[in-house]
């Protein structure tokens, strides 16, 4: 977290003013990083994005402006810009938790024989990677994690990923870069072959 933060909002700094330290410290970070990377693109003022993105809410851009996502984990922050839905999540490969545990409680019964025979490791890195690809799916859906973690289906490796219950279908980009794993979902007829991705 750098010393000095980017500008944001007006609206914005009211919201930071109602939240905790540390949640208003990150909430101010990764608003401000969204405006400033829209205002390198576009040469507009970063206060003049139309840019609307309450604590809890996905973010929202104007119409015609196109779609926004970000995710942040302990040092590193992804913000994916499309102009069509976008859902995106990132965190650090080496980011502790039970593997077993956690695929036990969220995943399905096949995705839960899938890790059966894998060594820990190999474990851990599905779990987290699937994990990843989940979350972008529900940021691409704007729905709420909890009673859709079990419902999206990706399979290892795989371009797609679906819901059941709903039957959604999406394109995956899943990537590990550096110490991070990370995974960006578009709509399954998108026109983006593959995602420009920019590191800072």
């Amino acid at each position: 977290m750098p010393s000095e933060l980017l500008p944001i909002s007006k609206e914005e700094k009211k919201w930071v003013r109602k939240l905790t330290s540390k949640r208003g410290r990150i909430y101010h970070f990764s608003r401000g990083c969204i405006r400033n990377v829209i205002s390198n693109m576009t040469g507009l003022d970063p206060l003049e994005i139309p840019l609307k993105a309450d604590p809890g809410k996905p973010p929202l851009l104007a119409e015609g402006w196109g779609h926004i996502s970000m995710s942040h984990c302990a040092d590193a922050l992804l913000i994916g810009w499309s102009l069509e839905k976008i859902g995106v999540d990132i965190e650090r490969k080496d980011r502790k938790f039970q593997a077993h545990k956690l695929s036990r409680r969220f995943f399905t019964k096949n995705e839960n024989c899938e890790i059966e025979n894998l060594t820990p490791s190999q474990t851990k890195e599905l779990v987290l990677k699937r994990w990843v690809v989940k979350e972008a799916a529900i940021k691409w859906q704007h729905d709420k994690l909890a009673s859709n973690l079990n419902q999206w289906i990706w399979e290892n490796n795989s371009s797609f990923a679906y819901h059941k219950k709903l039957g959604y279908h999406v394109k995956v980009y899943e990537q590990t870069y550096s110490k991070w794993t990370f995974a960006i979902v578009l709509d399954l007829d998108s026109t983006i072959e593959k995602p420009i991705i920019c590191v800072n």
